[in-house]
C-alpha cells in the first residue's frame, strides 16, 4: 500500500489500544519519521517547549531536528511519566525498539483495522501519507517538507510527488473540456 486517505488514518490511530502503539502511529504519519527515528529517538532530545526531536543520527546524516505535533508531544510526556532519558517508546524488555520493532508494532495495529490491504501497511505507508498530506495542505511548500524530513537535497523529497495529483487532475479536466468543446488550437509548448 502506497498511503492511506486521511479517514483510514484516523481509522489506524483510533485502533490503537495503548499510548505505545498510539505513539508508534503518530511518530510517522503526524511526524514524518521513520521507523529507524522512531525507534531510536530518545526523552532526553525532545524539547517538549519547542516541540523538536534532535536527531544525532537520521539516515546517513548527523545532527538533524524535526519539529514535532503538539499532541504527539503532550502524549509522550504522559506515556514517558517521570522518566527523563531512554528511548521514545520502550520495548517489551525496556530498551529501544529496532527499526523492525516499530514496524511489527504498526502493523499489527493495521491489522485491527478494516482498511483494504492493511497487512501491507507499515510505518513507510504512514510516512508517505504523512508526506502527501502535506503536500495537499494549501500554503505547505516542498521545501517545508524537505526541512522537516532532514533532507539534504531537493530531489530526496520530490520522489513523493507523484502521490499528489490535484493539479494533474485540473489540467486534465481542462484538457478534457477542450476536446469536448471541439478547439482544435495547436498545443502550446511553453505557457
Amino acid at each position: 500500500m502506497l498511503f492511506l486517505r486521511p479517514d483510514q488514518a484516523l481509522e489506524l490511530l483510533n485502533v490503537a489500544k495503548d499510548l505505545k502503539e498510539t505513539l508508534a502511529v503518530r511518530y510517522p504519519l503526524f511526524n514524518g519519521l521513520s521507523s529507524g527515528e522512531t525507534g531510536d529517538g530518545r526523552i532526553e532530545y525532545l524539547d517538549p517547549i519547542e516541540r523538536i526531536l534532535f536527531m544525532p543520527w537520521r539516515h546517513w546524516k548527523r545532527n538533524c531536528v524535526c519539529k514535532i505535533e503538539a499532541e504527539t508531544v503532550k502524549l509522550q510526556a504522559i506515556y514517558s511519566g517521570a522518566r527523563k532519558a531512554g528511548p521514545l517508546l520502550r520495548s517489551n524488555k525496556g530498551g529501544h525498539f529496532s527499526r523492525e520493532g516499530i514496524y511489527y508494532v504498526v502493523n499489527r495495529v493495521a491489522r485491527r483495522t478494516s482498511i483494504p490491504g492493511r497487512e501491507g501497511i507499515s510505518p513507510r505507508t504512514l510516512k508517505r501519507t504523512f508526506c502527501r498530506e502535506w503536500l495537499r495542505t494549501p500554503g505547505n511548500t516542498l521545501a517545508g517538507l524537505q526541512k522537516q524530513l532532514s533532507h539534504k537535497h531537493l530531489w530526496s523529497t520530490a520522489h513523493y510527488l507523484p502521490y499528489v495529483l490535484e493539479d494533474v487532475e485540473i489540467e486534465q479536466n481542462r484538457m478534457m473540456e477542450r476536446i469536448m468543446l471541439g478547439q482544435a488550437e495547436p498545443p502550446r509548448l511553453v505557457p
